[in-house]
């Protein structure tokens, strides 16, 4: 199985880890949300990480990787909906489609949020910090 995973050189290995590692969580998110399962969104999950280091070469750096990573992840959803058709909870094709829109626009404005939490939380007083930290 291994010999069939291309490899990538040294550089641009760190590149694809660097990225991944940033948005793994909202790849995931994204994917759970298209997958009612959560074991069979980790799998997805894996097939999406396999896609996207086999496919890496082809990645436009000059774009986002979140969003070649849904794009790629939206397909790999669709195939695992093919292989399950025979089971009876799934959603169609539209919604997926809709809450595949609708969840990347969400986790687009992820890290912003995150930005302006860190921004507010700077501003409280040491009390204050300290009860949102053990909470």
């Amino acid at each position: 199985m291994l010999s069939s995973i291309p490899s990538l050189e040294q550089n641009t290995r760190g590149v694809f880890t660097s990225l991944l590692s940033k948005d793994r969580l909202r790849i995931f998110g994204y994917i759970r949300t298209l997958v009612l399962q959560n074991s069979d969104a980790e799998d997805v999950y894996q097939h999406v990480c396999l896609t996207l280091w086999k496919k890496f070469d082809e990645f436009d750096q000059e774009r986002s990787f979140f969003s070649w990573a849904c794009g790629i992840a939206f397909y790999t959803v669709c195939n695992h909906r093919r292989r399950i058709r025979q089971d009876r909870h799934f959603f169609d094709q539209e919604l997926i489609e809709t809450m595949s829109q609708k969840r990347e626009q969400h986790l687009n404005t992820y890290n912003i949020r995150m930005v302006y939490l860190h921004e507010c939380f700077k501003i409280l007083n040491s009390t204050d910090k300290q009860l949102l930290q053990n909470a």
